[in-house]
């Protein structure tokens, strides 16, 4: 995880400089729209060390979309709460900051903005704070946006995009 940290810093450092770089690096997981969610649990896993690694089981259900993913924590499992239709990248996402909260916090790198592929980075909730202290918090989040209960990544509306893409571009 601390190279991790060393790229992100490195980035945040000098933005236009490292993008780039940063783009290709492994401190960043991609996930497409179309993604399995439980692919995106992997991915996650991944960057995770060990002892933190998300616990989860892909099982048959009566639901409409046919199946539930569990997550596993302190001997107890729970469903992630998609909807009975189908499941989504953004309800799954949100699940995996619940379990890995308050240890590690996945923020969602705007630099992937507008794209139907969008990437991800996961650091520990001290090494987030370190970058806010050393970068300032504003400037980590207008490039890392916290991932909420209430964030729409890849269910958010064209229009919405458009326009934070437009005020990213003015510098707000």
């Amino acid at each position: 995880m601390d190279e991790l940290f060393r790229q992100v810093w490195t980035f945040l450092a000098d933005p236009t400089a490292q993008r780039d770089e940063f783009d290709a690096s492994d401190a960043l997981i991609w996930v497409d729209w179309g993604d399995e969610d439980e692919s995106v649990l992997s991915y996650l896993n991944d960057v995770l060390p060990e002892e933190a690694q998300i616990d989860y089981e892909y099982v048959d259900s009566e639901a409409e979309r046919g199946f539930d993913i569990l997550l596993k924590k302190d001997g107890e499992a729970h469903a992630i709460p998609y909807a009975a239709d189908s499941a989504d990248r953004d309800t799954t996402l949100k699940a995996a900051q619940d379990y890995l909260a308050p240890v590690y916090g996945i923020r969602w790198y705007m630099g992937s903005l507008g794209s139907d592929t969008l990437a991800f980075v996961v650091l520990s909730t001290s090494q987030w704070g370190k970058l806010e202290q050393e970068f300032g918090a504003e400037q980590v989040a207008y490039y890392f946006s916290w991932i909420h209960a209430d964030s729409r990544m890849f269910e958010m509306d064209a229009d919405a995009v458009f326009d934070l893409l437009e005020e990213r571009a003015e510098g707000k």
